[in-house]
């Protein structure tokens, strides 16, 4: 086998091997790493009543449940006066409503009150709430002789501020916040997550046997998708988790001492920093990388406004720093041209031995201090960047609405395809400019062009529009390198075999 085949197929194979175990990183992360819950997480069901949940048929209204209709610059509010409760729940920019199919088919709903005394419970859930709207606060209020309990929901930018006062009723108090918003589920986590102690837990549904009690220093508790978040934040004393149904939904309860910010929406990244959210992002496994590449992107769309300059000036960071090894790999190839006689030669000579011949190569290679491998190094090196721009475009909502001409969202494939076919034209593009003096090699680039363009039709947009910039900036830099720089050296140098004579 020759060479250069060699170092193709080495090449590719790298590349699969990082892909599957990278994937598979992430995949066995999930999957079945422990979820770890911190010694200040401390269990009480032996000192605590718990809410009992009555569900369903069991809550179910003898009389037509009226409804209120409240609108605020991003949501539409349905409250039912039965009860004082959110019945729907829509983020406008995203036209999304929280309230999901579990909690209509349980009959439990975002801001419901638990006591722990099931009679009481069900007068604070079922009874009649008066309700009045002052400014952009929403008031519900029940009263029966001596209890009494309002619930003020007030609108700020971007979410909700709930407070809740009571008279007469035991502590603690646990308000509803319902069940995990629907939506893409593969290969991302859906259910309940808190941060407790600093710490972000991310709880598997599965594991969970009838219901989880965690108490400590709990900054924000609620249940997640990919793309949606619907909880608490503030100073949290205690957290319910319970566990509904046959298809590993959940139910999230949490206690009530102060004041809370009532968040419901997008992961959008700008309203979640805004209130000390933006931990509940999941960055994955590769978080040490995710994180900063995601902030960079986010600060050049904060003064660009455009997502696609920011993987635009993503795409320029990474090719200025792999630069070095650019101009390296483009004199390898260059010192492979020059060896192209040489190399036929002893192809010629020793093929009948293929042993033979590779040691020939290899000591030709030495002699003139051509690497092999120097031209995979630049694309290997990118694998983490392209993986961890993959996850980027999958963990926020932000890029959901990133549009660019004919594609809807850079999140999603190119419906029709026209850029994975752009992306392929200037992958074949490069080998003209720079064409390899082996045939077979350049035969193989050629193929693993069209087999990129293939796999890459399914990719995000965003994904493949950074490897078409990558692509067009590799061919600026190749002919930086060899009508600029390289003349330069040789003109320095003839320059100075002048000088000697």
């Amino acid at each position: 086998m020759e060479k250069n085949e060699i170092d193709v197929k080495r090449l590719f194979a790298l590349m699969l091997v990082v892909t599957l175990l990278m994937f598979g990183l992430e995949l066995y992360t999930y999957y079945f790493s422990p979820k770890e819950i911190p010694q200040k997480a401390v269990k009480r069901e032996e000192v605590q009543s718990f809410p009992q949940l009555m569900l369903g048929s069991m809550r179910e209204s003898k009389k037509p449940v009226q409804i209120q209709a409240f609108d605020f610059r991003q949501f539409t509010l349905l409250v039912s006066l039965e009860g004082g409760k959110i019945v729907k729940l829509v983020d406008k920019k995203y036209s999304y409503d929280l309230i999901t199919d579990t909690e209509r088919k349980l009959n439990v709903y975002p801001l419901e009150v638990y006591t722990g005394n099931p009679d009481l419970d069900q007068k604070l859930n079922f009874a009649p709430y008066q309700i009045t709207r002052e400014g952009d606060s929403i008031v519900m209020t029940y009263t029966d002789g001596s209890i009494s309990l309002t619930k003020r929901l007030t609108y700020e930018e971007g979410y909700f501020k709930l407070s809740i006062s009571s008279k007469g009723l035991p502590s603690p108090l646990y308000v509803v916040v319902g069940s995990h918003p629907k939506g893409d589920e593969f290969y991302t986590h859906s259910g309940p997550v808190l941060s407790i102690g600093g710490k972000v837990e991310r709880l598997d549904v599965g594991s969970i046997k009838g219901r989880e009690f965690l108490s400590g220093d709990i900054s924000f508790a609620g249940e997640e998708s990919r793309y949606y978040f619907k909880g608490f934040v503030g100073k949290i004393p205690s957290v319910l988790i319970y566990k509904v149904g046959e298809d590993k939904d959940s139910l999230t309860l949490v206690e009530v001492s102060n004041p809370l910010i009532f968040y419901a929406g997008a992961k959008e990244y700008s309203r979640l920093k805004k209130i000390g959210l933006s931990d509940v992002i999941d960055y994955g496994t590769l978080k040490i990388l995710v994180k900063p590449l995601f902030i960079f992107m986010y600060w050049i769309y904060e003064h660009l406004r455009s997502w696609v300059f920011s993987i635009l000036a993503l795409t320029l960071l990474v090719r200025v720093f792999m630069f070095p090894l650019t101009y390296k790999s483009t004199i390898s190839m260059m010192k492979l041209s020059e060896l192209a006689p040489k190399v036929q030669e002893i192809r010629e000579k020793y093929k009948e031995d293929p042993t033979k011949m590779q040691e020939e190569m290899m000591k030709l290679y030495s002699q003139v201090g051509f690497n092999p491998m120097s031209g995979c190094l630049p694309m290997i090196l990118q694998i983490p960047v392209f993986f961890a721009l993959y996850k980027v475009l999958t963990i926020t909502a932000d890029l959901q609405l990133a549009s660019m001409l004919w594609i809807p969202s850079l999140s999603h494939k190119d419906p029709y395809y026209i850029l994975p076919i752009i992306m392929g034209l200037t992958m074949i593009a490069q080998q003209f400019i720079s064409p390899n003096p082996d045939k077979t090699q350049n035969f193989m680039m050629y193929v693993s062009s069209v087999a990129f363009t293939f796999l890459f039709a399914s990719f995000p947009a965003g994904l493949v529009l950074y490897w078409t910039f990558n692509n067009i900036f590799n061919m600026g830099q190749s002919y930086l390198i060899k009508e600029v720089l390289l003349k330069d050296r040789k003109k320095v140098k003839a320059e100075r075999k002048k000088k000697r004579k």
